[in-house]
Order: C-alpha cells, then structure tokens, then sequence
C-alpha cells in the first residue's frame, strides 16, 4: 500500500519533468528559427551596406548581430532581452536621425549640392554637351537586345559597322549586317527599332538619349543622336582638369577653379558651374536666419506665432478641460454621464477627419459658419482670422483631453483639505486657487508640458487647415500660420512646383533650433514639476 502511495507521486514528478524538458526543446527550436531569420536579415543588410560602402551602418549592423545572438543564446543579461528591440529602433530612427541633421545642418546640402566632388564633375561634363564644329555625321540604327539599347554606326570614310555602347565600339562582320540595297538597317541577333518603337517605350528612349558611344582615335569625342537615324560628334561643354582642380569650358578656355568654401566650380569672373558638392559651412545655416534680411523677414514672425499658438492653445485646452471637469464634478449637475459622453466626442473623433470637416465648416463660400450667420467672413485666407481659426480648432481637438485629466485628477484631491479652506473662511475662488490649483497641477505639470511640445510641432493640423497660409509673398517666404516645423518642411521639400530650391542644410538647422527650443521647454518644465511635487508631500 504504501509502496503504491509512493510510486504516484513519482510518476507525477517525472512526467512534469518530461514536459519541461520538451517544452524547453520547443522553445529553443522557436528561438533558434526566429533569431536566425533575424540573422538572414542582418547578413542581408551588412552585405549590402559593405557594397555601399556605408560604414557607419556595416559597423552597427555587426554590433546588432553580435548583440542579438548574445543575447538571446545565453542565460545572462535578462532585461536586456526585453531591451534590445528597443535599444537598437532608438538608436535607428532617433539618435542617427538626430546626429544626421546636426551634422547636414553645418553643410550645404540641398538643391545643386546633394553629392560629392566626383559626382559633380561627371553631372557637369554629361549635361553640359557641344558640338564638335565640322564634325563628321554617321548613318545610325537603334538596336535592343535583352532589353538595353544600344547603337549600329556605319563609318561613312570606311564603311566599317559597328555597334556603340557607352563603354565602346563593337566591329560588326560584314555576314551578320543586314541590308536594304545599300542602306544598313539591322544586325543578326537584335532587334532594330524605328521612331515608332522608341516613342511608345520609355525606358527604351531614356537608354537611347544616353547613349555616348566613344569616337576611336579622339580623346573626349563621341557620337550624340540626333535623330532615329542620324548621330553626329559630340564632346563635353567642360572637361576637368587635375593639375589645376578645375573644369575647363570646351569652347573658350574659360577656366572654373573648385571653390571648396561654397562647394562649387567658380571662375574668376564669379560665374558659377552646377551641380556642386557638398561641403561644410560652419553656422552659416544658423547665422543666415537672424541675418539674411529676406530669411529674417519671415523667420523671426513664425518663431513669435510658434510660441504664441503653443503656449495660448495648451493653456485653453487646460482652462475650458478643467473649467467642464469643476461644473461636472459638482455633485448637483443632473445628466453628467450624457454630457460626459458628449463632451469626450472631439478627443475621440480621428484628427485628421476633424480637421477637414472645420475645413469645410469655415468654408468661405460653402462654409456652415457663414451660411447661418448669413455672412461672407473669410475665415481661413485672412491672417487674423486664420490664427484664430486654427486656434479654435485646436481647443476643440484638445480640451476633452484636459477635461478627462483633471476629471480624475479632481477626484485625487483629498476633501478634508478643500472643507479646512472653508472653515477658515475661505470663498471658493480663493479655496479654488491656494488649494485645488496647486494639488491638481502636480499631476497635471507633466502634461501641459508634453502638451506645449506637441503642439510646438503641430504640423498636421496647420498643413490640413490652413496650409501654412495665407501667404503674404511666395510659398517659400513663410505663411501667417506657419509653425516652425511647417516652413522647414517647406524648406527642405520644396513647395512641391517642380522646380524649388531644396535647402536640405538651411532646414537641418533650424530642425535643430527646433529641438534645442523644445528640449529647454521641457527641461524647465519638468523641474518646476518637481518643485510643484513638494506640494502634495
């Protein structure tokens, strides 16, 4: 009997410790499965990187692979399992990001400046192309075979034929050319193309308009298209010139020295050759907005209305939030679940959706305001109204939001406290404001902080509402309602016209100022938390 008592829970025991050992196997063929695919990836990656020659990611990737397998392979450093993931998208899409701009913002990168030296001479010496003068014409047929286009040249002085890719000229055998009387129209094992053909493909035109076959026995010359059927001789309108590091103008001699100060080719006469390269230039990206006259103009007026449209629009949130959650508090309003409900509504509606549908209410023409009021106010393209437009679009997104905090926040405040106030003789407005106030912004300090620096870089509601407008001058110029992150958009991106200047650098730097602005904010914000914290001890 006691024998049999015994055996069961041994039995018990070695089957838990089956499961335990299988379930262990499992989850290791689990983790083995995903890490390696993680792996793949990362090989993947550090492949293509190598390639790149982007070293500073080469090097990280190599520091994740050797971190994930660490990590995940051994039964040390536990949080950092739980930490890695996190570790190494913080590092991806915020510190490099940040160091990135920092670092464009001391350049001047942008628009005719977006590559380096080398690439700048090939883009010169490819776009800028002449004629050579009493150059000989050559008989042409567009070939295609597997897809890349190439060029069958008959030399009219020697009737040699002859297939001209970029990289050089083929001699074709007199067997495989193919003929129409005299005329060379084809070669075996391509296909020509006519006009026809070139048209309706794209890519095809685009490899044909390329096409820069070299001219055997002259330096620098080689054969342009001119037609589906004609090409005539060609060279690059500037050459570059080592011992001097400069280009050279084909035409008259014309020397362009590289600038390394501005990242350009420059003559003596100041003329200027594009695309240049990038190059560092101090703060000249940060200077220029307090001293270009045309950048001050608009820049400083939007840094005034950026701090204006935070600050107002964080404390009205605040205000009509906390001034509801004190009516509805009160144990004598009926129906506060209706109007709690009603209330929360805005903060629970998708912004993006919001914004456009007061787009359309403040309508000029079709607008729902100015069709009751039976008015035709321009709410949206005068500057005054715009502001306040957007202002009050804004305290209906965010008050529900205050509202909920300070509902909760209310109901932490101990009621011993506000009745003492009232022993003492205290009315409600000063109970209000030497008791309540100080208790609920202890817990409400940290928000209105994280609040203001939303709102500092509120780009969506400007960009859907008003566009940044109205604009007293070009897009470029800045609008009335544009926050300091929407004219640096506008900076780095262009106004989307197709043909803006892309001021990559200018843009970093005041990204820049933008983070130092709201990272000061912040600072200060919190440690006035902290001292507030003293309060509820």
């Amino acid at each position: 009997m006691t024998d049999t008592a015994t055996s069961v829970p041994r039995q018990d025991e070695e089957r838990e410790a089956r499961a335990s050992r299988s379930g262990g196997a499992g989850n290791l063929i689990v983790k083995i499965i995903l890490v390696g695919l993680i792996d793949v990836l990362l090989l993947y990656l550090l492949v293509e990187t190598y390639q790149a020659r982007w070293w500073i990611a080469f090097v990280f990737l190599v520091i994740v692979a050797v971190a994930v397998n660490y990590t995940y392979f051994t039964r040390k450093s536990l949080p950092l399992k739980y930490l890695l993931p996190g570790l190494v998208f913080l590092v991806v899409f915020q510190l490099y990001t940040m160091v990135a701009t920092g670092v464009y913002s001391f350049t001047n990168y942008g628009t005719g400046h977006l590559g380096d030296k080398a690439t700048a001479i090939t883009a010169i010496e490819q776009s800028n192309v002449v004629p050579v003068e009493g150059g000989t014409q050559y008989n042409v047929v567009p070939l295609v075979q597997g897809g890349r286009v190439s060029m069958l040249i008959t030399d009219p002085t020697t009737n040699q034929v002859s297939i001209g890719t970029n990289e050089g000229l083929t001699a074709v055998a007199d067997g495989d050319v193919q003929r129409a009387g005299n005329r060379v129209t084809g070669v075996t094992g391509y296909e020509s193309l006519n006009l026809a053909a070139l048209s309706s493909n794209a890519d095809y035109k685009a490899q044909w308009d390329a096409l820069r076959p070299p001219v055997e026995g002259q330096r620098g010359v080689y054969l342009r298209a001119l037609s589906v059927t004609r090409a005539g001789q060609a060279k690059a309108g500037y050459t570059y010139d080592e011992s001097r590091d400069a280009m050279v103008s084909s035409t008259d001699g014309t020397v362009y020295p590289a600038n390394a100060d501005i990242g350009n080719f420059q003559s003596a006469a100041g003329q200027t050759l594009s695309p240049g390269w990038q190059v560092g230039v101090g703060f000249s990206n940060y200077t220029k907005l307090f001293t270009d006259p045309t950048i001050r103009a608009r820049f400083l007026p939007i840094v005034a209305w950026n701090f204006f449209f935070a600050i107002g629009t964080t404390f009205l949130n605040f205000a009509l939030g906390l001034a509801l959650a004190l009516v509805l508090g009160d144990r004598r309003m009926r129906g506060q679940g209706i109007y709690r409900f009603l209330l929360i509504i805005p903060y629970a509606l998708p912004g993006i959706l919001t914004i456009l549908v007061w787009k359309a209410i403040l309508n000029t023409d079709f607008g729902l305001i100015n069709q009751v009021l039976g008015a035709n106010v321009d709410w949206l393209n005068n500057p005054t109204l715009a502001r306040f437009s957007v202002l009050a679009v804004n305290l209906w997104m965010g008050f529900p939001y205050f509202f909920l905090v300070c509902s909760g926040a209310l109901t932490a405040v101990p009621a011993d406290l506000k009745e003492a106030a009232f022993v003492d003789g205290a009315s409600g407005a000063h109970a209000f404001r030497t008791v309540i106030l100080p208790l609920l912004l202890v817990a409400t300090a940290p928000l209105l902080v994280t609040t203001f620096a939303f709102n500092f870089n509120n780009y969506t509601l400007i960009d859907l509402l008003t566009g940044g407008g109205p604009f007293p001058g070009s897009l470029t110029d800045g609008g009335s309602t544009d926050l300091l992150i929407n004219y640096t958009f506008r900076t780095a991106f262009g106004t989307g016209s197709g043909t803006t200047n892309q001021q990559l650098g200018l843009a970093s730097a005041i990204a820049m100022l933008i983070f130092v602005i709201v990272g000061a904010v912040s600072v200060y914000g919190f440690r006035l938390t902290k001292r507030l914290e003293e309060i509820g001890r």
